[in-house]
């Protein structure tokens, strides 16, 4: 066997020696071509992008360009693709009525007296809306902020609804929603006070299109969730807090706060820190710790202050969406009605009116 097999390989061998087992290709109309640009190309694109430059950097940045100003630009369809984002019903006037920024009007006007043609505009701006709006924002945010923070002083509240309602806030909720593409309006791009003004008739118009329920939970949903991610203590710098806390022990029949320096480190370098205690009664009560035992003292009574309101930052996170479904009527109520004052705040009211 071992002798056929050598045979049979020998055969093969001989066989396929001279044999290509690839089928040869015969080229045909092959050329060889260099691809290449013209030496003026390179230096001409360089001197293009450096006049793009200066012309940017002299612009505040690059020119930017409404979408009104495209081909496939249709205003119509564009209102009614913004209220299906949204997922709300308005009415079609009070919604263009809200987008439509006095300074549209003057211009339009001027521009066809310009021309000799008579201007009678049926156009509606939002200085109205927007006036409604701003109220009915305020009392929404408000009411939100007393149902969920119940144990605060309204200084607390009041702080938190100025950064809820301040001009950056809603021009960032505004440009996200995209009021910029739909804003009629003489500037562009469009002034801080535009998006606000704009935004807030969008709330005004929605309310009276779909009622203030639908209005409540569109500011909830879209304003009131600029708190996440906040630390609400750092919105309000009480002047005293040493000086609130030892009010606030005193009225509710306490003794005044007592500091005790508990740890120290590196006390005579530029790095040194220090941990105070915070005591009552010989009961503690929080900690704080600083570059010198005043700010350590400070930041202690901030702790109780924390404490004292149930907002630590382990506190649990802020109720939205479905889970503000069982507490609507809560917050309506509480719309108009405030909290109590530092001044005048104990543990006792607290609990009293939020039972």
């Amino acid at each position: 066997m071992a002798a056929l097999w050598k045979t049979c390989q020998q055969c093969l061998r001989y066989r396929f020696s001279n044999v290509s087992i690839y089928t040869s290709i015969t080229a045909v109309n092959v050329i060889s071509k260099r691809n290449f640009k013209a030496h003026w190309v390179a230096p001409t694109l360089r001197e293009l992008k450096r006049r793009k430059v200066i012309e940017d950097d002299l612009n505040g940045g690059p020119k930017i360009f409404h979408r009104s100003t495209f081909l496939e630009w249709n205003y119509d369809a564009e209102i009614f693709a913004f209220s299906n984002r949204l997922g709300e019903k308005f009415n079609d006037l009070s919604l263009r009525a809200a987008l439509t920024h006095k300074s549209y009007i003057e211009r339009e006007t001027a521009r066809l007296s310009d021309i000799g043609v008579e201007s009678n505009l049926q156009f509606q701006d939002n200085e109205a809306l927007s006036q409604k709006g701003g109220e009915l924002l305020s009392k929404f945010i408000n009411g939100y902020l007393r149902a969920v923070f119940t144990q605060v002083p309204e200084e607390l509240i009041r702080a938190m609804h100025d950064f809820l309602t301040s001009n950056p806030t809603l021009e960032t909720v505004a440009r996200h929603i995209g009021l910029g593409d739909l804003m009629l309006c003489a500037d562009f791009p469009c002034k801080t006070e535009t998006y606000v003004k704009s935004f807030k008739a969008i709330v005004a118009a929605l309310a009276e299109s779909s009622g203030e329920e639908r209005a409540r939970i569109f500011v909830q949903d879209l304003v009131v969730t600029q708190l996440y991610g906040q630390d609400v203590n750092e919105l309000w710098n009480p002047v005293d807090p040493v000086g609130n806390l030892t009010a606030i022990l005193k009225r509710e029949g306490k003794a005044e706060p007592e500091f005790r320096l508990i740890r120290q480190a590196g006390s005579n370098s530029i790095l040194g820190v220090y941990y105070v205690g915070l005591y009552s009664d010989k009961n503690f009560i929080s900690e704080g710790a600083g570059e010198s035992l005043e700010v350590a003292k400070e930041m202690a009574a901030r702790e109780a202050l924390k404490k004292l309101f149930r907002t630590e930052d382990s506190m649990r996170a802020l109720p939205f969406g479905r889970q503000l479904k069982n507490i609507q009527s809560k917050i309506a109520q509480l719309e108009n009605q405030p909290n109590i004052p530092l001044s005048e705040w104990i543990s006792e009211k607290v609990m009293s009116a939020v039972h």
